[in-house]
């Protein structure tokens, strides 16, 4: 699936969403309203998009799309019951469809869901939060390595939908106490909720051509959207659920935190029996079957044998945080650890590795015609032996020592706004350093209402064909956006 045009840039409070997670109430007014104090907030988003080049179809079920379109909407009642309580509804809806070369193999999906829809209780002591709800921990409002909590919503990429986007809400019990300079934030989410992705037949699907693995098995257009998500997965994680413990404090001129997370991953280990392996890689290959082996198959699946198993990991995460303003700039800088978390070899073999994760972020945090962000986020994954190779981290001459992965990605973002906020102009991107592979999407946005904005952008993708945007690099395009706003 395309990702979306976006007419405005990350918002420079991004980088203090979690302060503004930490105080849900400050918004309202402290004095006791006559009747309850209710807002109400919608949008409509959507986007059409063209290839630049139209790629022939393919036969191992991995073809690109060449037209294809979005759209999001949502609507949220905000409701002030007393100073003390706090409602919050909202709907949300996901639209997509798209068509191969020759518009063949059209398909569409409309999914509406629950946004965020909370409770929130405040009291002298604590404040209290129950219900869907998009969860803040770290200084780095997009990739702090403990913001783990909520699932992310792939199908779009990663660096070019908004932040609200890609963060799923969960249901969650959170709550907020100050107890001397130390503001403490507990948070328990019991149920499970995976990452939305595609697994095949999609532009940002797990699956690409330069894997070399096909789907093995046919399906019309009209069911593939539905049976993505759970395609992979054998089991889900019950209780005791995600939990996470975040302290934070003013110090001077800084602001200063540390966080503690044990929560499930949101993508599957999936683990092939060594038979069916073998069977996938011979049908790759183009060889006929061995008929030993699919005998054995066959008996063990009468059997009611297991010949693959898509589970969740668990990973803790201990993490320190820093903001600070620097300027008109916010400055934030984020490192974390994980003891034992999931990477993806060739084929995407689950392998488990320590890992070290730094996020440095400089925003800019006061009213401006200009708007940026710009954030490094480096890793570093130790003890990766010598036949073992991390998909998407490090590049295939990689193989053949045992070493440390290490993986560099800077991620900016820059809008300037003219013509007293008519006329926006903008450019994201990213630059992958070890592969040097990379994105871009200049845009163009223009406000013809007070509530309606068009725009125009173009998405252009680079690099070797295992770097993180050379293996999707199969969706150049251009894009027109119509967004409506209540």
């Amino acid at each position: 699936m395309r990702r979306g045009l976006s007419l405005l840039a990350l918002v420079p409070s991004l980088a203090l969403a979690s302060a503004q997670e930490a105080a849900p109430l400050e918004s309202f007014a402290s004095d006791t309203p006559a009747v309850p104090e209710v807002r109400v907030r919608g949008e409509v988003r959507l986007v059409g998009g063209v290839d630049t080049g139209f790629e022939p179809r393919r036969e191992d079920g991995l073809s690109e799309h060449v037209v294809d379109g979005w759209g999001r909407a949502s609507l949220a009642t905000d409701v002030k019951l007393s100073p003390s309580l706090r409602l919050v509804v909202e709907g949300r809806a996901f639209w997509r469809g798209g068509a191969e070369k020759g518009l063949e193999r059209a398909q569409g999906a409309f999914e509406p869901f629950l946004g965020e829809a909370f409770v929130d209780l405040y009291t002298r002591w604590v404040d209290v939060r129950v219900g869907q709800q998009a969860l803040a921990f770290g200084a780095n409002a997009v990739f702090a390595p403990s913001d783990i909590l909520n699932p992310r919503d792939f199908r779009q990429g990663l660096v070019l939908p908004e932040p609200e986007d890609l963060k799923l809400p969960v249901f969650a019990a959170r709550g907020l106490a100050t107890v001397g300079p130390l503001t403490f934030t507990g948070v328990w989410a019991p149920f499970f909720v995976a990452n939305r992705y595609d697994v095949f037949g999609q532009d940002q699907a797990l699956l690409q051509p330069p894997l070399g693995l096909g789907v093995p098995f046919p399906v019309d257009a009209s069911v593939e959207p539905w049976l993505q998500p759970r395609l992979l997965e054998t089991q889900q994680p019950g209780l005791p659920g995600d939990l996470g413990l975040r302290v934070t404090s003013d110090v001077g001129w800084m602001k200063l935190g540390g966080s503690w997370v044990w929560a499930n991953e949101k993508l599957p280990q999936v683990t092939l029996d060594p038979e069916l392996d073998a069977l996938l890689r011979a049908r790759e290959r183009g060889e006929p079957a061995d008929a030993a082996l699919l005998l054995s198959l066959q008996e063990r699946l009468r059997a009611g044998e297991a010949l693959y198993t898509g589970r969740y990991a668990r990973q803790h995460v201990l993490a320190a945080e820093a903001s600070t303003l620097v300027g008109p700039a916010q400055l934030d800088v984020d490192v974390g650890f994980s003891p034992s978390r999931t990477f993806y070899g060739d084929r995407l073999r689950p392998l488990r590795k320590p890992s070290v994760t730094w996020v440095l972020g400089v925003s800019q945090a006061e009213e401006s015609d200009l708007v940026y962000s710009v954030t490094y986020t480096g890793l570093a994954v130790p003890n990766v032996g010598a036949q073992e190779l991390l998909l998407l981290v490090e590049p295939g001459t990689a193989r053949g020592r045992e070493r440390t992965a290490l993986f560099h990605l800077l991620v900016g973002d820059v809008q300037y706004t003219l013509l007293g906020g008519s006329l926006e102009v903008g450019l994201r991107g990213a630059f992958e350093v070890v592969q040097r592979s990379f994105l871009l999407s200049p845009r163009v946005g223009w406000r013809v209402a007070e509530h309606v904005s068009v725009g125009l952008a173009a998405e252009v993708y680079g690099g070797p064909s295992y770097s993180p945007f050379g293996y999707f690099n199969r969706n150049d395009q251009v894009l027109a956006s119509v967004r409506l706003t209540l």
